[in-house]
């Protein structure tokens, strides 16, 4: 990326897709009883006035939705979008995107992994509101703005600012139904903060990622990407108290891709469910069909899943500390890009 001169002013692209930091509710009182992807991005930033003295900034509307309604189609338009704003400008200082907080941790890594620029990517959301008393995206939108042009985050990878506190894509995650400080990163803390001080980073991401992710999608691959129809199918099951052998059995056997179980403790798969997954594999085989990717991942929200001695007889790969939904969205793109399970249990440990 070319530097900056002193006086030139950084630029940013601010793409929107709505969420609950574009949300109103009938009330200033209403907290939980709203509708998310309500304002456009422009009544965001009308109602920033400070956001033009971080930077010029470039507005567009990629969606207004709730991000539980966030899609694979939605993925690969922002992924192509940005590739192509960086390359057609290598000026251009940073993206910032306005995102609900639901799944904005998968679209996050998503891009962390398939994004080949180094510039500063920041995702940024909101608890509450927009019409809501002490709503707090305008604050988390400016200081994802005030990330987004500091030189400090370039190379960093996908950046989340929630609440003043700097996250990095692949740990981040939603730990609670409400409060401004609902986003945490288990087992490896914060990157660092923004406050009236400026940015302060106090740890680098450990894993490989945007430039150095080996399943980086660069320039012109984009355009010939499969979209929504071509996608893999990988699904995450989660462990629990005697589950049920015939749900697990009907996963597997309805043609998935790849299965994620989120399982108990260090991600145990249980006798009932061992025995439905063996059970499940030698009819495949027999049917003369392909064993699914099976990942062990755990539900505990914190902590390593290692290898076991056993992996390797039903086909399992271990996710390593990466959750359920993150280990989904490495999987997804891997075999997006054709690679097979041991490369994908490469993957794994090292992004």
């Amino acid at each position: 990326m070319n530097e900056r001169s002193p006086q030139s002013r950084p630029r940013l692209l601010v793409l929107c897709t709505g969420g609950t930091i574009a949300g109103a509710g009938a009330s200033s009182c209403d907290l939980e009883t709203y509708s998310a992807g309500v304002h456009s991005g422009e009544q965001l930033l009308a109602a920033l006035p400070e956001a033009r003295a971080v930077a010029e900034l470039t507005l567009e509307q990629i969606a207004n939705i709730d991000s539980a309604d966030m899609s694979h189609e939605l993925w690969f338009r922002l992924l192509q979008r940005i590739d192509a704003a960086f390359r057609a400008d290598p000026d251009l200082t940073g993206v910032v995107i306005t995102h609900g907080t639901n799944t904005l941790e998968e679209t996050a890594y998503w891009l962390h992994l398939a994004l080949a620029h180094a510039q500063p990517v920041v995702l940024v959301g909101a608890m509450r509101p927009a019409t809501a008393l002490s709503a707090d995206g305008p604050l988390n939108l400016l200081q994802a703005l005030q990330l987004a042009v500091d030189p400090q985050a370039v190379g960093r990878g996908v950046l989340v600012v929630m609440d003043g506190v700097i996250h990095g894509a692949r740990e981040v995650t939603k730990a609670a139904c409400a409060g401004v400080g609902a986003f945490r990163s288990p087992g490896h803390g914060r990157l660092g903060t923004v406050d009236g001080d400026g940015v302060r980073f106090t740890r680098t991401p450990s894993h490989r990622h945007t430039v150095a992710s080996a399943l980086a999608v660069r320039g012109a691959s984009l355009e010939v990407w499969p979209e929504l129809k071509a996608w893999p199918s990988v699904e995450i099951l989660y462990g629990y108290v005697q589950p049920s052998a015939t749900w697990l059995a009907c996963v597997l056997q309805s043609g998935v891709d790849a299965l994620v179980v989120a399982g108990t403790g260090a991600g145990q798969l249980s006798c009932f469910e061992r025995d439905a997954l063996e059970e499940a594999c030698r009819q495949r085989q027999q049917a003369g069909q392909a064993t699914p990717l099976i990942v062990r991942s755990s539900r505990t929200g914190n902590g390593r899943v290692p290898a076991r001695k056993d992996d390797a007889s039903l086909g399992v790969l271990a996710a390593d500390d990466l959750s359920p939904q993150k280990a989904r969205v490495l999987v997804l793109l891997a075999l997006l890009q054709g690679m097979d399970r041991g490369r994908i249990a490469e993957l794994l440990l090292t992004h």
